[in-house]
């Protein structure tokens, strides 16, 4: 089983990451912060007759290396009652992976 997670929070070593880590201690994972890339919000074009475009952002990269794995942890702190803005960026932009098949 290959495994990876998703670190959405801003703050290193925050309470977030280090309850993570508690909780993945001993296990092999790749460690993805999305704090180090760049994505950008969607742009909802999911009626435009071409599609979603290229954001010419670090969103593609990202969704690469969590391909490959089974199993996807995420991990961020809960800000005003939600996810922090960069795991909401990724989220919304991941169900445009989902919605459209030329999106990566």
């Amino acid at each position: 089983m290959s495994i990876a997670v998703v670190y959405g929070g801003t703050r290193e070593n925050g309470n977030t990451e280090i309850l993570t880590e508690h909780a993945i201690k001993g296990i092999q994972v790749e460690k993805i912060y999305l704090k180090d890339f760049y994505i950008r919000p969607i742009e909802d074009l999911r009626h435009d007759k071409e599609g979603f475009k290229d954001d010419h952002d670090d969103y593609n990269s990202v969704i690469k290396r969590l391909m490959v794995h089974d199993t996807i942890i995420f991990s961020t702190p809960i800000y005003w009652f939600g996810m922090t803005g960069q795991m909401k960026n990724f989220i919304d932009r991941w169900s445009q992976t989902f919605r459209d098949s030329n999106a990566i």
